[in-house]
């Protein structure tokens, strides 16, 4: 099963993906991990820039997704978790997985209202873990993602591969509709 997670800062993408991956038994990939994880000579730019909460290029990213989804632990399927988060990714990557059994099987849409991410963003904040979770940055990328990942729900609509996911709840009863969404058995 292939899968793209795409919801606004602080929706769970990351706590469904990992729940989700146990469950199937596919690679959780997560390009704000890879990209955290890059050391300070390769990564020092990059850096900067989604520690303001902007994202990093789309030809560094493409090529980053490219590598990592040739291992072999993908290919059984993989989830997507912060990929793509651009028209320009999503495209390149539609080309780059044209094949039948290359294809998305689903965009998993996790829908939270925005006083809850706010409410959400801020408590992970306080455990200091990503610096583009400070109060200075929260506005900043929700004005990012609404401007340039928001639309790859009418691109992935028009595919029909969009599922909506009310993630207003714990995340065990969010993991259940993920499930019950994607046609899985729990």
């Amino acid at each position: 099963m292939k899968i793209v997670f795409i919801g606004p800062p602080g929706a769970g993408k990351g706590t469904q993906c990992n729940l989700l991956s146990k469950h199937l038994g596919v690679p959780h990939i997560s390009t704000g991990e890879m990209l955290r994880s890059l050391d300070a000579e390769t990564g020092g730019e990059i850096h900067l820039r989604i520690d303001r909460g902007h994202f990093a290029p789309d030809d560094f990213i493409l090529k980053m997704v490219a590598e990592r989804l040739s291992k072999d632990d993908c290919r059984r399927g993989f989830l997507l978790d912060g990929f793509p988060r651009t028209l320009v990714q999503a495209k390149a990557f539609d080309e780059a997985m044209s094949e039948p059994s290359q294809k998305i099987d689903h965009v998993v849409h996790l829908i939270v209202d925005a006083n809850e991410l706010v409410y959400r963003l801020a408590q992970r904040s306080k455990t200091g873990a990503r610096s583009d979770d400070s109060a200075e940055f929260i506005q900043e990328r929700f004005r990012i993602y609404e401007e340039r990942t928001a639309p790859l729900l009418e691109h992935y609509g028009a595919q029909g591969l969009v599922r909506a996911v009310d993630a207003m709840s714990m995340p065990e009863v969010v993991f259940d509709r993920v499930c019950d969404a994607i046609n899985v058995g729990r």
